[in-house]
Parts: structure tokens; sequence; C-alpha cells
């Protein structure tokens, strides 16, 4: 029994150095910040993107980048995220990851035109030509990140990284 209430007193001390330190360090930084961004999905100081927007990079280029290319710019393969975001949300994009089809249309003629590029697609795809993009809504850490890659490839977009 004592060595569990030596383990959560140990945890809740770490806990409490670790608060004390962000804190410590978010009032430096209010202080000095010299060139600070801060948006609803990332924030960037002087240069350097925050913990989620880099656990976003590195996500993406252990599961994207093969595909969508180094900064998410696109390739052969697949399209350019830095440009999809300018019409995705976050829900939009979460769905097309999870799911990979999402077909935005306005008119009856948009709506003609976006199902046969994806008939096209799927065609490419079924003889080989093309690689089709997993469904990442059944890889656990995609799932729980999904937040974190958007916010990284929306800075790659707001063109701050």
């Amino acid at each position: 029994m004592r060595k569990n209430i030596y383990s959560i007193s140990l945890t809740k001390l770490g806990l409490g150095i670790l608060l004390s330190i962000g804190l410590a360090n978010l009032a430096l930084a209010d202080e000095n910040s010299s060139s600070r961004i801060v948006t609803e999905y990332y924030w960037i100081e002087d240069g350097k993107v925050d913990a989620s927007t880099f656990i976003g990079w590195s996500l993406f280029h252990n599961t994207c980048v093969s595909c969508h290319g180094v900064g998410g710019v696109g390739s052969e393969l697949a399209p350019d995220l830095t440009k999809s975001l300018s019409r995705l949300s976050l829900v939009e994009f979460t769905t097309k990851v999870f799911h990979r089809y999402s077909i935005s249309v306005g008119d009856r003629t948009d709506m003609i035109n976006a199902i046969m590029a994806e008939v096209r697609k799927d065609e490419k795809r079924d003889s080989g030509e093309l690689e089709r993009m997993p469904q990442w809504k059944y890889n656990p850490i995609v799932k729980a990140h999904i937040l974190n890659i958007y916010g990284y490839l929306k800075a790659r977009h707001d063109g701050v990284i």
C-alpha cells in the first residue's frame, strides 16, 4: 500500500512541477514575445510550434507524406493538402481522412463532374495505377490526433510554417 501512496505523491509532485514550469514559461513568453501567432488550431512563437502542432507534423510525416508529399504539398498520387484546407473545415477534413470520400458540390454540373472525377480515380485505383487512401479511422493514433494533423496542415496552409 505504501508504494502506491508514494507513486501517487510523486505523480502529483511531478505534475505540480511541470505546471509551475509551464506557467512560468507562459509568463515569460508573454513578456518577451516578439513573434507570436495564436489560432484555434495551432500557435507559433518565435518560429517554434506548440507541442500539438509538432505531434501533427510527426504523424503526418509518418503516415501521409509518402502520398501527399513533404509538407502536404501533394504529389502525383495525392492532392496538395495545403490548398485543400482552403475549402475543408475540420469536420470535412476528418470525414475525408477517416472515410476517404467527401464530395463537395455546388450546382448540378459541379456534382456530376465531382462524381465522375471520383469514378475515374476509383477505376485507376482498381487497375493499380493509383493507390487507394487508407481509411485512417482504424488507426487509433491517427484517430486520437486528427486535430493535431489538421493544425499542422492549417499552419502550412496559412503559410506560417
